[in-house]
């Protein structure tokens, strides 16, 4: 659902900025009109994973007439048997593709299976850089990120970056809430913890903190591996810490959460998957809703950020929440920060802003009439 909320945000700026841009997700078994995103899946393509990708461009095909598009604008989805469709050689001249990621050291983080892992990276080895070898152009959401493909691709097409971006009007502006200086209310927040979010990093901090204030309530919100869980049950004795894991949780809900907390955490190990600079969207929804955050690698779109962002080592060290406690009350104090975050945001973060850049990037490869974004 997170690609496709994010494809539904980025036609609703396409839209707002007047910009001859189509979008597509090629992933549902149904065609959706509003915002001018049609969703679409092929039947059975769950069915065999190794062919769901060629699946995918086989279904653009059958669904859209690429002819009439300049460029195309696709989610890098891997390496797999998609260089070997029809669909890249009928389009080959005018494909750019998005990259989110370092591909293959993510891979390494996955858990799956050995033979799983073993084909995942094969494939990604094999056949990405020939994938990418046969593309227009290529646009990453860091520098890091981009300089990784060309290099191993061995190639030098047009390429830019541009940052993760979001809707802010869309995002509500819940505020941290009031502190009182006796509990610290901390989030954790992911559909599901991988790795490289951290969330081990702040479990570990919290078993280290021995201050007798704040007391420090960590909210855990989303998916957890049993590493995490197991590990956080040695800390129902500590007399100033309380750690709950609440499962995923959508709407009021959630809601709920965001009002009562006082910082959140961002991703604190990306450079587990070789990322020393990237952007995350949960940082920007942090940064829309006046909620001052943690992270543990550089961010190009919050240079000038330290108002509401502490920036902590890239390294497997605990989180030294000493450190948080001191940032929450240096910036938990000034009334101003909230609203000097959202207009941050509106500034720096917001869709209108990254999908303008976009096309400036697709307008310089060639005189752009139509796009297809998918």
């Amino acid at each position: 659902m997170g690609v496709e909320k994010k494809l539904a945000d980025r036609a609703r700026a396409i839209s707002r900025l007047g910009l001859d841009m189509d979008v597509l997700y090629f992933n549902f078994e149904r065609f959706f009109q509003g915002n001018e995103v049609a969703f679409f899946r092929r039947r059975g393509a769950d069915r065999n994973r190794l062919l769901s990708a060629l699946g995918r461009y086989s279904c653009i095909s059958k669904h859209v007439d690429t002819d009439q598009y300049d460029l195309l604008v696709l989610r890098y989805s891997g390496g797999d048997l998609s260089l070997f469709s029809r669909f890249f050689r009928d389009n080959e001249g005018k494909i750019v593709t998005e990259h989110q990621t370092k591909e293959l050291p993510e891979a390494r983080t996955y858990k799956t299976t050995l033979v799983q892992k073993m084909i995942t990276l094969g494939m990604e080895k094999y056949v990405g850089p020939r994938l990418i070898r046969r593309c227009a152009g290529l646009i990453a959401n860091c520098d890091d990120v981009r300089v990784y493909e060309l290099e191993r691709a061995g190639v030098n097409i047009p390429s830019c970056s541009i940052p993760d971006g979001i809707c802010v009007e869309d995002i509500p502006f819940s505020k941290s809430a009031p502190y009182k200086g006796t509990i610290l209310n901390l989030l954790c927040l992911s559909t599901k913890f991988e790795t490289w979010q951290g969330l081990d990093r702040v479990l570990a901090g919290l078993e280290r903190y021995s201050s007798k204030r704040p007391f420090v309530h960590l909210l855990v919100v989303g998916d957890v591996f049993q590493k995490d869980l197991e590990f956080s049950s040695r800390l129902q004795y500590h007399a100033n810490v309380k750690v709950d894991f609440l499962g995923r949780l959508y709407g009021r809900k959630l809601e709920e959460v965001f009002e009562g907390a006082h910082i959140a955490f961002g991703p604190l190990a990306m450079f587990r998957k070789d990322i020393r600079d990237g952007s995350a969207i949960k940082t920007r929804e942090f940064t829309a809703r006046g909620l001052p955050f943690v992270i543990g690698h550089d961010d190009p779109d919050l240079q000038g950020a330290q108002e509401f962002c502490l920036s902590i080592s890239a390294d497997d060290s605990p989180v030294n929440m000493d450190d948080v406690v001191e940032f929450a009350e240096c910036v938990l104090r000034r009334d101003e920060t909230s609203a000097f975050m959202r207009e941050f945001a509106h500034e720096r973060l917001d869709l209108k802003v990254k999908m303008k850049q976009m096309w400036d990037f697709l307008e310089s490869l060639l005189p752009t009439k139509n796009v297809m974004l998918a």
